[in-house]
This record gives C-alpha cells, sequence and structure tokens, in this order.
C-alpha cells in the first residue's frame, strides 16, 4: 500500500496531460472536413503542402490543358491520402479510337476503341457517323480501369470518312467521346469464284447470301464422273481465271487438283483471299491446318469467337451443325473460333494476301433451323470482305496515325511492290485543308528496300490528303488542335480519381459536387469535454485524499 500514492499521482499526472492534449488530438475531425482544391500547377510544385498534416477530406484538381507527368506523380501521392475529384474541359477524352489504316468502299473494316474508367464498372460504347447513331456495345473496365473492343462498320463511299466514338459510365457525367477517322479507296462489288461438290443446302446458301450481300459470284460445282456445272466462266481453277476475282471459296467435299491448289497458294501470295471448308482446309500448298480424319457436329451456341471485328461471327444459338475440327494449326495461323471439340475457325496471312480455314461445314442451318437469315449472310460477306481486302496497290501510301497534333512533323511511308530496283520515285502531294496543294518530296529508304519515305508539317487543324503525283488520294492525316498524348493524361487522372475513391467531372458540375459532398457528410466526431475531465480529476483527487486518511498517511 506503501506505493499506491505514487501511482495515483502518476495516473494524475498523466490525466492532467491528456486533458491538455485532447483539444488537438480531436482536432483532426474539423481538419478532416476541410476541401483542399488544386487550380494551377504551381500548387502542385510543392506538394509536401498537401502530404504534411492531418489529410483533408477532399481534394479538387481543376485544369485547363492536360496535367504533365510531375503533376500526375504529385497527384497520385495526394491520392493516397484523400479522394480525389477531378476536374477537366470539355475537350479532354477518355476514350481512344483508331480506324483501319486501310479502308475500302463496301467493305466490312474495324473501328477499334480503348476507354478509361472506374475498374469493374461498365460503360456504354456507342458509334455514330456523321450525328447519327450507327452501333453500341457493353465494356466492363479491367482492374487498370481499360475496357477495349472494336465496331465492325462498311463505308458506303471513298474519301475521308470519320467516327465518333462515346463512352458513358453508369454515371451520367462521366462520358467521353473520340474521333477515329481514315481514308477510304474506291473499290467494286467483291469478286468471288465458289467451288462446290455435288449439289447441296451449304453450296445453294452461301452462293445466295453472297449475292444478297452484293459480291458478284461465279460458280463451279461438281456433277461427280468429271462433269461440272460452271456459271460465270466456269472452267479449272486457273492463273487466268484466279486474275478476275478477288477471293476463292473451295467448300467442302469440292474437287480440288493439287496443281489448283498450287495456283491457289500463288495466287494468294500475290494479294488474292482463298477460304477452304471441311476437309479441304487442309489443302496442299497452303499450309493452313490439318482436319481431324473424322467429322463431327457442333453446338452453336458452344462456339467461342475471337475472329477480328472484321469478321462477323455467326449467333450463338442452338444449332447440331456437321463440323470437320482442326487436328493441327499451322504456323503462323490464328483461331478465330473454337470449340470442345477443336478449332473450327483460322485465319493466316499468306504472303501479300490472306487465307482461312473453315471447319463448320453446314452454316446454311444457322439460316434456315433458327432464322438467322441477315447474321448468315453477313458471317459470309464479312469473310469474303476480310479475304480480298489484302491486295496491295503498286505504290501504297501508309502513316504512323490517322491523326495527331497540328504542328507536328508526321512521317510518311510509300511501299513500292512493283519489284523494280530502278523505278522513278514519285513525288507525294499533300492537300491541305484550305485546297492548296504542296509537293513532298521522297527518297528510298537505304535500310529497308522497297520503302520511300518523307514528311511534313500541318499546319493548319483538318484533313490533309495524300496522293503520289498525277493520282487520286489514297490517305489522309487529320491534324487536331490538341495533341493525342493529352488523353493519355486525362485518362491517368480518370483513373487516380477513381482509385482514390473520387471522381473524374465535367468542370462546370465541380461546385455542385463538392457543396453536394459537404452537405451530406456527417458532422464530425466531438471529443470529451472539459467539464467531464475535471470531474474525472476530482474523482482521482478525492480517491487519493480518502486512501491517505484510511492509511494514516494523511
Amino acid at each position: 500500500m506503501t506505493r499506491l500514492p505514487a501511482i495515483l499521482r502518476i495516473i494524475v499526472l498523466a490525466l492532467l496531460a491528456g486533458a491538455l492534449a485532447l483539444p488537438s488530438l480531436w482536432r483532426p475531425a474539423s481538419v478532416a472536413g476541410r476541401v483542399v482544391r488544386v487550380r494551377a500547377a504551381k500548387d502542385l510544385a510543392n506538394p509536401e503542402a498537401l502530404l504534411a498534416g492531418a489529410p483533408p477530406a477532399v481534394v479538387s484538381y481543376e485544369a485547363v490543358t492536360a496535367p504533365t507527368p510531375a503533376e500526375l506523380e504529385a497527384l497520385a501521392a495526394v491520392a493516397e491520402r484523400a479522394p480525389v475529384f477531378a476536374a477537366a474541359p470539355p475537350t479532354a477524352r477518355l476514350v481512344d479510337a483508331s480506324a483501319s489504316p486501310r479502308m475500302l468502299a463496301g467493305r466490312a473494316a474495324a473501328v477499334s476503341f480503348r476507354v478509361h474508367g472506374p475498374a469493374g464498372d461498365s460503360a456504354r460504347v456507342y458509334l455514330s457517323e456523321a450525328g447519327a447513331p450507327v452501333d453500341s456495345v457493353t465494356v466492363r473496365a479491367d482492374d487498370g480501369g481499360g475496357a477495349s473492343g472494336a465496331f465492325r462498320v462498311r463505308p458506303a463511299a471513298e474519301g475521308w470518312r470519320e467516327w465518333a466514338v462515346r463512352a458513358v459510365w453508369p454515371r451520367g457525367d462521366d462520358s467521353a467521346v473520340a474521333a477515329a477517322g481514315a481514308w477510304v479507296d474506291s473499290a467494286g462489288a467483291p469478286r468471288v469464284l465458289l467451288r462446290a461438290g455435288f449439289p447441296d443446302w451449304e453450296s445453294k446458301f452461301v452462293v445466295r447470301a453472297l449475292e444478297e450481300s452484293g459480291a458478284t459470284v461465279e460458280t463451279s460445282t461438281a456433277l461427280g464422273r468429271g462433269l461440272a456445272v460452271a456459271e460465270g466462266g466456269g472452267g479449272a481453277i486457273s492463273p487466268a481465271r484466279l486474275a478476275r476475282v478477288d477471293a476463292v471459296i473451295v467448300l467442302d467435299g469440292a474437287p480440288l487438283e493439287t496443281g489448283e491448289a498450287a495456283a491457289l497458294a500463288e495466287w494468294a501470295s500475290r494479294g488474292g483471299g482463298v477460304l477452304l471448308q471441311g476437309d479441304r482446309a487442309g489443302a496442299a500448298g497452303l499450309g493452313l491446318v490439318r482436319p481431324a480424319d473424322a467429322a463431327g457436329t457442333v453446338d452453336g451456341a458452344a462456339i467461342r469467337w475471337s475472329a477480328p471485328p472484321e469478321i462477323a461471327p455467326l449467333p450463338a444459338d442452338r444449332v447440331a451443325a456437321a463440323t470437320r475440327a482442326f487436328a493441327a494449326i499451322g504456323s503462323g495461323t490464328a483461331v478465330a473460333a473454337d470449340a470442345p471439340g477443336g478449332p473450327l475457325l483460322a485465319l493466316r496471312p499468306l504472303g501479300a494476301g490472306r487465307a482461312a480455314a473453315l471447319g463448320i461445314g453446314e452454316t446454311w442451318r444457322w439460316r434456315m433451323e433458327t432464322g438467322h437469315v441477315a447474321e448468315h449472310r453477313e458471317f459470309w460477306r464479312s469473310l469474303v470482305d476480310w479475304l480480298s481486302s489484302a491486295r496491295p496497290q503498286p505504290l501504297a501510301i501508309r502513316v504512323d496515325r490517322a491523326a495527331g497534333a497540328v504542328g507536328t512533323r508526321r512521317d510518311v511511308r510509300v511501299y513500292d511492290a512493283r519489284g523494280q530496283a530502278n523505278a522513278p520515285v514519285p513525288a507525294l502531294v499533300v492537300t491541305r485543308p484550305g485546297g492548296r496543294a504542296d509537293t513532298v518530296r521522297l527518297s528510298r529508304d537505304p535500310a529497308a528496300p522497297g520503302v520511300l519515305r518523307g514528311s511534313f508539317v500541318p499546319a493548319t487543324a483538318g484533313v490533309h490528303a495524300l496522293a503520289l503525283a498525277g493520282q487520286a488520294p489514297s490517305a489522309a492525316f487529320r491534324a487536331l488542335p490538341t495533341s493525342p498524348a493529352d488523353a493519355d493524361a486525362w485518362a491517368r487522372l480518370s483513373l487516380l480519381a477513381a482509385r482514390s475513391g473520387g471522381r473524374f467531372i465535367p468542370r462546370d458540375s465541380l461546385g455542385a459536387v463538392l457543396n453536394g459532398l459537404a452537405s451530406s457528410r456527417p458532422s464530425a466526431p466531438r471529443g470529451p469535454s472539459a467539464t467531464l475531465v475535471f470531474a474525472l480529476l476530482l474523482l482521482v483527487a478525492g480517491a487519493e485524499w480518502a486512501i491517505r486518511r484510511l492509511t494514516g498517511r494523511e
């Protein structure tokens, strides 16, 4: 008992110190209610001021131009302590879009996109052309806040074409728009040579689907005993006949001699397109696939499609179709459709052309048994478009990107497929948005035979058409008032805000959002009152006095 008063004295001193410290200990509740507003780059020049002391409740970031890497790094550190609500001008983009580099009028192509938003959220992405909605799809952001996809398009006319891609997140103000454009070359309807075996439903409806889509079809149907019915030219597959078409389809069971297969391989290497179906998918000389020894069936709902966006898949419907899956895939061949029994669609570049192998032998069942007439037609037409769109031009103009910032030098490459080392080098003509035409000198690249190089600077915003001297334009570049790199900076800022618990919002909505947060935030917890602390001290002091009286140590 002799040490008890000393212990009590220590407790009293601790309580006195606590009484003095309590106001500062509870002060963060009021500090946490403040909003720190960052309005300019200079506010982030010394981020330690935002990192020291108690964390704020909200950090708002307002900017007119895209944040620099240093500013993003400072904001990332701030976002570790408090939610960041980032506001940006309407021109800030959170979606990137690009079109196929070479498009042909009337042929299937793709507009690809990548959106950025809160991880795990789903966005509805819309495609518009000339202000009219064309298509839409729903995508879900991965753990990094990104999601990608593509739309299949078929531009109707030549010239510069542009599409708008708009991503809308669950909150109505979380949306963004990006433009994708490309120069569309002129092209007629695809010309198709179809080789079939004895007449059956598949050959009948493949021809019908292609003709309904506008393709020109020549057919050769075997009748057995060396007889055949040929339309549109007929005859064997020869170099002369192949020169008149863009794509060749050899259906399951169709005759295909060794010499014909070799002619197809050589023709495809120079830019043609070949599709082999069923037991013909392993034709010698093409090296696409090795079909399974035995035929089988597949449930249409079980097929998993991973084809390029230019190729339309068959609908996932309950169809029992005859198949001959692939037992092996050749080098350089990509699987575009798979099923439990094995791959069913394989694609491969073949020299300057393209080749495909299809293991589904009864696509007509989708058309006749489930009523997917339009889908069956689009499947075959998109396959033909993909096959026939690789045919190169003798001189093909390519730019790295179809759009970029004003005032930035753009490199242009011209691929020379003429095969003449001493062929004259043409000039490149750049037609500016105002109609003025400039001539750009091209030179051969000593490190890359067959490549001509040049460059130009787009000084004004708009479409700059590119053409070889004496020819019509075959490529274009659209100069933008802001750099596409800004879109990446805004996207990173959006991800940063979402991960911190904040949001990326339009600048004119920032005030309303912050006011709403202030009105909905619960009041800060209050610490014990001074009266209560004083009463506790009196109680402890009284207890010590009573103990000293009882022990005779008064």
